[in-house]
């Protein structure tokens, strides 16, 4: 049996999953600003989860995604699944609009040297878009309060390509717990490993813990564990390639030193 690693941007099979929306009028913290913060992000060849920081009021909102999403986009620009809320209907409504994220073969996103982490800078959109403050994102600090076993939830799209978990395009969220030991520090250990299901399009999600009521983004998800078992029947024989139910969790350090670079 082989161990191997998948990145997520697109998939098959259906995922049924529940969204509880609370507007924006009306929540006092928790997750939910995380949730609004984060979007379907589309594209030729790569369909997946992206979320947007804030880093200072006199820079442009910074859109944080897996590297190999926008990586996987085969024309020079993606689309952002926005939403409206509509006063007339009383309801969020859908609201796609695109960005450009190459300019001929040259990215306009920043990659971290090392590991699974773009930003691209946002253009200012007709209509308007939620970001999570740069403070969510956890520091080494943050991570002397996290153990393994420790409550996470992750949000994102599923199979991006084929399941919708909402209409106006909020994402999903999903519980799972820290499973690898140990997590610190960063440098040595700059992903881990969360158990909870995972799936193609999850790429690029944010991974929150809640501790003591404050919430900070631990990490964005950047692949899956799959085991690849090899069969033979009498006249068969084939490979079966099974999950083994683990995120693989790029370290929101990560993400700091990401937006922090000058390019």
């Amino acid at each position: 049996m082989n161990d191997e690693k998948q990145r997520m941007t697109h998939g098959l099979v259906p995922v049924a999953a529940i969204l509880f929306l609370i507007s924006s009028t009306t929540y006092a913290g928790g997750v939910i600003p995380t949730v609004k913060a984060t979007y379907r992000l589309e594209g030729r060849g790569s369909s997946a989860t992206c979320f947007v920081v804030k880093v200072k009021e006199s820079k442009p909102l910074a859109l944080v995604t897996a590297a190999h999403v926008l990586i996987g986009v085969k024309d020079d620009f993606a689309a952002v699944v926005l939403r409206r809320w509509d006063e007339g209907l009383a309801e969020y409504v859908r609201e796609s609009r695109n960005v450009t994220i190459r300019t001929g073969d040259k990215p306009l996103w920043k990659q971290h040297p090392e590991h699974d982490v773009a930003v691209l800078e946002l253009p200012k959109f007709d209509v308007p878009v939620d970001a999570i403050l740069v403070e969510t994102l956890a520091t080494a600090d943050d991570f002397g309060q996290v153990e393994v076993g420790h409550l996470i939830r992750s949000i994102g799209y599923p199979h991006a390509a084929q399941f919708d978990p909402s209409e106006p395009g909020f994402p999903s969220v999903r519980l799972g717990c820290v499973a690898s030991f140990p997590i610190n520090p960063y440098k040595k250990h700059p992903t881990f490993l969360v158990d909870y299901n995972t799936f193609e399009g999850d790429s690029g999600g944010p991974v929150v813990v809640e501790h003591n009521g404050t919430v900070r983004i631990v990490g964005l998800i950047g692949g899956q564990h799959l085991i690849n078992e090899k069969y033979k029947l009498t006249y068969q024989e084939g490979h079966i390639r099974k999950r083994l139910g683990f995120a693989i969790v790029v370290n929101a350090q990560a993400i700091t030193e990401t937006l922090n670079r000058e390019e």
